[in-house]
């Protein structure tokens, strides 16, 4: 029974390196890897620190690699690069996260190049950017993980073409505002729609602050980021007493023009 524990035992070390490897591999290219082959074999000797739950923590083999001068993201030169998303959970939801994730790492000029609802309910979403270098993938892993969202697989080629297969299975949505029942909240100047997040709440009671020029909008999602329901108004408004619609999770709250006319801000109350 010894023998038998300890040959599974030096089994599930032998698998797990050899995954590993794979990862790392399809991390920095064939090329890179067998270059480094040695150097990679002494950074990740000890293989089961780089595993979470059983999957590849991909967050801590790329700070070691990146420690080590092997996460390389900079090009020769600009050079047209592809990037596929491929999402299994929430859509809207997900892409959302990955875009407000993107601009926050500085990348804003993208194009959709293509997206794929495949029969397996994966989505693709590939985009394509002109860029002197490639997007970190450390630095778009940690982003991601502030929305609890994690990379499931990662593989690139000759650094121009990334495909990245990501968990949004329990993806929170970071930078939207939470507001509890009776609470007043004063917000300042947007930079860009205000995006609150609540829980069983009915009303909403929103207030222009003075020398603002406010026309509503006000979209109303579930916890999967689906409209519930859009309140417009074509006229100036002081403030908004709206009823919330059941099931809803997010709010955002908007000009119907420009973010300019909430220049000085609005107070935002929300009850049972």
């Amino acid at each position: 029974m010894i023998k038998k524990l300890s040959l599974l035992f030096i089994s599930v070390i032998v698998l797990n390196a050899s995954v590993l490897d794979d990862k790392i591999q399809n991390i920095i290219g064939y090329k890179e890897f067998n270059e480094n082959r040695s150097l990679i074999d002494y950074l990740f000797q000890k293989n089961s620190a780089f595993y979470s739950d059983g999957s590849v923590n991909y967050i801590t083999v790329m700070e070691k690699l990146k420690e080590n001068g092997l996460l390389k993201v900079g090009l020769d030169r600009p050079e047209d690069i592809s990037i596929t998303f491929k999402i299994s959970n929430d859509p809207i939801k997900s892409m959302k996260i990955i875009s407000d994730s993107l601009t926050a790492l500085g990348y804003y000029h993208y194009f959709t190049k293509e997206l794929i609802y495949e029969e397996n309910k994966v989505i693709r979403w590939t985009i394509n950017l002109k860029t002197e270098a490639a997007i970190d993938p450390l630095m778009l892993s940690k982003e991601l993980a502030k929305n609890n969202c994690k990379f499931v697989d990662i593989k690139q080629e000759g650094f121009v073409k990334w495909v990245y297969e990501i968990d949004t299975s329990n993806s929170i949505l970071s930078n939207a505002y939470t507001i509890t029942n009776n609470e007043r909240v004063n917000f300042r100047k947007p930079l860009s729609p205000y995006f609150i997040k609540i829980e069983n709440a009915k009303i909403i009671n929103i207030i222009s602050k003075y020398g603002n020029e406010w026309f509503p909008q006000v979209v109303f999602y579930d916890k999967h980021l689906d409209i519930l329901a859009i309140v417009k108004a074509e006229e100036k408004k002081d403030s908004l007493l709206l009823e919330i619609p059941e099931e809803t999770n997010y709010i955002k709250i908007d000009d119907i023009y420009t973010l300019a006319n909430i220049k000085r801000g609005l107070s935002v109350i929300i009850k049972e």
